[in-house]
């Protein structure tokens, strides 16, 4: 039975993986998040399964999993669903070597696992108690399979500011940033030498996960940094313009 259920969890990530113009009704909805944003597809990842059965309490529909390296940016998310199984197949992505800023893990370095419960607006620590294939450890086309998790602390929701997509950026790009609060936001774009180049937004937010369009059709090749400002707090990171 365990080789099955292992067998089955192997060709949903096959099939969650794979680079198709078009997406299956069942990839549409596990990208569908609203918590976490879509991490940066580099061409590397590590394929993180976690199987239906690992849950003591399964997720409910609308709940997210994503998956945080060692400097807490967010490298893989999904929305949970309960076809397949209850399966969860997330592509944990490393870092674009061809740019100066880490978008995602690099070789050894641990990750860890939280869940978003949606229905109480709670993001909590989720300990793996049996690993039924790998481990928490990033490797170029690894695959780490879930056998045992339980919920644990929560997590606190600050501010976040997530790494732009795509990255690097040709002509367009997006950049989503999460509010715990209700609040007003400023998010600029610099350059190397400090100076503030474009105002992507001054305007107020709900709480929650938003996305702000970034045309960058006038800017020459090079680094620029892009910082998120809101109650009292800021956030900043790199993208690297491709021309």
């Amino acid at each position: 039975m365990r080789s099955n259920l292992f067998s089955l969890a192997l060709i949903i990530s096959t099939g969650l993986f794979a680079q198709t113009a078009e997406l299956s009704p069942y990839q549409k909805k596990t990208m569908n998040t609203e918590r976490f944003a879509r991490p940066v597809n580099t061409g590397v990842n590590h394929t993180l399964l976690i199987l239906g059965s690992a849950w003591e309490v399964s997720p409910e529909f609308g709940d997210e999993i994503a998956v945080y390296d060692s400097k807490d940016n967010m490298v893989a998310s999904v929305a949970w669903v309960p076809e397949q199984e209850g399966h969860a197949g997330l592509a944990i992505w490393g870092d674009d070597e061809t740019t100066s800023e880490k978008e995602g893990m690099t070789k050894g370095e641990a990750f860890r696992i939280v869940l978003f419960d949606k229905s109480e607006d709670k993001m909590s620590d989720v300990k793996v108690n049996r690993w039924e294939r790998g481990d928490n450890i990033f490797i170029k086309d690894g695959v780490s399979v879930v056998g045992a998790v339980e919920v644990t602390s929560v997590v606190a929701q600050d501010m976040e500011l997530f790494q732009n997509v795509p990255n690097p950026v040709i002509d367009n790009t997006s950049i989503s940033f999460y509010l715990p609060e209700d609040a007003n936001v400023r998010l600029t774009v610099s350059n190397t030498l400090g100076q503030e180049i474009m105002t992507l937004s001054d305007s107020s937010f709900l709480k929650g996960m938003h996305t702000i369009e970034m045309d960058a059709t006038n800017l020459s090749t090079g680094v620029y940094f892009y910082k998120l400002e809101a109650n009292k707090a800021s956030l900043t990171k790199q993208l690297t313009l491709v021309k």
